[in-house]
């Protein structure tokens, strides 16, 4: 179970898809207990190996079949397992030069099926006693955290894009995408107030350990007013009225930003009442965004970036524009941030793999290997 389990957080990691498969191939090889395990990733009408374990490293890219070639190229034709006692024996056996599978002739060829057609072949191969029928559901069963990472590339291939936005802080950074919703976009109902402002407190809390010491003007002033607004009895009260319709946040930032001076009469009423209806926000989104996560937002205030910074966010990007007192804040954390970075929402999704670059204001969804690599040799 322990190596299934592992199989299944393999197929969602990142980097190389031969790297990933490689150690996939290692956990095959130890569950069905074989000397061989090999997949063959289809790539038009070829099948490359993508990943091994038992064979010379050297394979892994050089061996290839046309589908239809040999008993693997069979095995994706026809699209069902194929097992074989004695490999070199059947009709379709086409042996690879160099690759010393002829010691290993017991074969059992599973394919890797991928919206309707085939994405790959596993096989399974080790010197004696052939594959019984419970062996060959196993396999099958095991190739399916193979397809998933397989297809997890595909997808991922699909939707890479390199969008450009203004760069507000530099650094370069990588993780996951955390989306911020709206007010209008909020979970159903009812809101647990209490356990919300605790959470948000505690935020504070933690924040003001982090840039409380910074002689900054704009950071103090955002420390104050989220200090302020979460004390406010006036806003607490409207709050726990609208707790059980989250569409009446909204309704709620608005009416407050009526009278300014709650918030010190310094800051336009506009930029108040974005920053209150994303305290609405932070007060009913009650999912656990885990910390080096990279948020995106349409647009993004102090607010907003002072709980980013309290909860260990990895860098700001919003499609929109971020206000002068978010910068600021994100600058005293030294948090990347970008703004109006066009079709961000059209691109990424919560949970994307993300790259930033606060330097040049470049976001990188589903960045490539090199890219990748590049960051990760950049952070060391």
């Amino acid at each position: 179970m322990d190596g299934i389990l592992r199989l299944i957080e393999l197929a969602s990691h990142d980097g190389p898809l031969e790297a990933t498969l490689c150690a996939m191939c290692d956990e095959l090889a130890a569950i069905a207990e074989v000397d061989i395990a090999s997949v063959y990733v289809r790539e038009s009408e070829r099948l490359v190996m993508r990943g091994n374990h038992g064979f010379p490293p050297s394979a892994i890219g050089a061996t290839a079949l046309a589908v239809g070639e040999g008993i693997t190229g069979l095995v994706a034709e026809c699209m069902r397992p194929v097992s074989a006692a004695h490999a070199a024996a059947e009709a379709a056996y086409k042996p690879v030069p160099g690759l010393g599978e002829e010691r290993f002739p017991v074969f059992v060829g599973i394919p890797l099926i991928g919206g309707g057609a085939v994405i790959g072949v596993l096989v399974l191969q080790r010197r004696a006693t052939p594959f019984t029928t419970d062996e060959v559901t196993l396999a099958t069963a095991l190739g399916a955290p193979v397809t998933l990472a397989i297809e997890r590339r595909r997808a991922a291939a699909v939707r890479s894009a390199r969008l450009h936005g203004l760069a507000h802080v530099g650094g370069a950074v990588l993780g996951r995408a955390a989306a911020i919703t709206t007010t209008t976009a909020l979970a159903a109902p009812p809101i647990d107030l209490d356990r919300a402002m605790t959470r948000l407190r505690d935020d504070l809390g933690r924040a003001v350990r982090r840039l409380g010491s910074i002689e900054i003007p704009a950071v103090g002033a955002a420390l104050d007013r989220f200090a302020l607004a979460l004390c406010d009895q006036r806003l607490r009260e409207r709050l726990a009225a609208a707790a059980d319709h989250p569409a009446g946040l909204r309704s709620v930032a608005r009416a407050y930003a009526r009278a300014p001076y709650r918030l010190g009469a310094t800051s336009d009423a506009a930029d108040h009442a974005a920053e209150v209806e994303q305290l609405c926000v932070l007060i009913g989104d009650t999912r656990t965004l885990r910390p080096g996560a990279i948020w995106i937002a349409d647009r993004i205030g102090a607010f907003v970036a002072i709980v980013a910074v309290a909860r260990g966010a990895a860098a700001l990007v919003a499609g929109d524009a971020v206000s002068p007192a978010a910068i600021a804040v994100a600058r005293a954390a030294q948090l990347p941030t970008v703004s109006d970075v066009p079709g961000l929402f059209g691109w990424a999704r919560p949970d994307d793999l993300l790259a930033v670059d606060g330097d040049t204001g470049t976001v990188l969804i589903h960045p490539a290997p090199a890219d990748i690599e590049r960051l990760r040799q950049a952070a060391r």
